[in-house]
């Protein structure tokens, strides 16, 4: 009797201990998934220090990219100049709002003058244009630099070359944006006539390589 009360005793407490890790496998399991989810949510926030300068850049290429093409290089360019420019103004906006590096935000701040007193020579200019003299390589050519433009901004906003480091993020995406405006302006010259608008585009070639030169020259 005592032996059949020790078996079932037995029984038991392997019942028992079984239960337990079931019950303990249990919890992993719902635990993990709720670990996993959570993670994928904290990966898929956006990082604040890289959407708030790939926004700005992002909508100036989708209007450049919605510009209907007359074909005629100079009224063409300078809807093209004027998206390109308010582009870098909204750029450098966010940078002297939201940089740490004071020495960027008053080159920032610089900048930004003079790309408000370049709008306002664009903006003079284009109430003075109409298209009259198609030429459909120019237009070739400035769709081509657009979507080139398009696709190096989505290649550095999925790499690793935008950081949690704003600053350093709008060094990059500025680099990148002069770049944008002096191969734009470069195929303008190529079939542009009116004086105004050659002007700006050689000047502004002129600013931006030596505003390139800068950045580079930081630490």
């Amino acid at each position: 009797m005592k032996t059949v009360q020790k078996t079932i005793r037995h029984q038991a407490a392997i019942l028992f201990v079984g239960a337990l890790s079931l019950g303990s496998l249990a919890a992993c399991a719902q635990a993990k998934p709720i670990s996993s989810t959570g993670a994928a949510r904290a990966a898929s926030q956006p990082e604040p220090a890289k959407t708030t300068l790939l926004q700005p850049m992002q909508q100036m290429v989708a209007k450049l990219k919605k510009l209907q093409a007359t074909g005629d290089p100079d009224f063409d360019y300078a809807f093209q100049a004027k998206v390109h420019n308010q582009g870098v103004q909204d750029l450098l906006k966010q940078e002297i709002a939201n940089g740490k590096d004071s020495v960027l935000k008053t080159m920032a701040q610089s900048l930004l003058t003079a790309a408000q007193s370049d709008m306002n020579t664009i903006d003079a200019t284009v109430k003075q244009l109409k298209p009259s003299r198609p030429n459909q390589t120019f237009t070739q050519q400035q769709s081509r630099n657009i979507e080139a433009m398009n696709l190096k901004l989505q290649q550095t906003g999925s790499s690793d070359k935008l950081t949690g480091d704003i600053d350093k993020n709008f060094k990059v995406l500025l680099l990148d944006q002069r770049q944008d405006a002096i191969d734009l302006a470069t195929t303008y010259l190529q079939y542009g006539r009116n004086s105004t608008l050659r002007t700006y585009a050689e000047q502004m070639t002129a600013k931006a390589k030596a505003e390139m030169d800068q950045i580079k020259a930081m630490p």
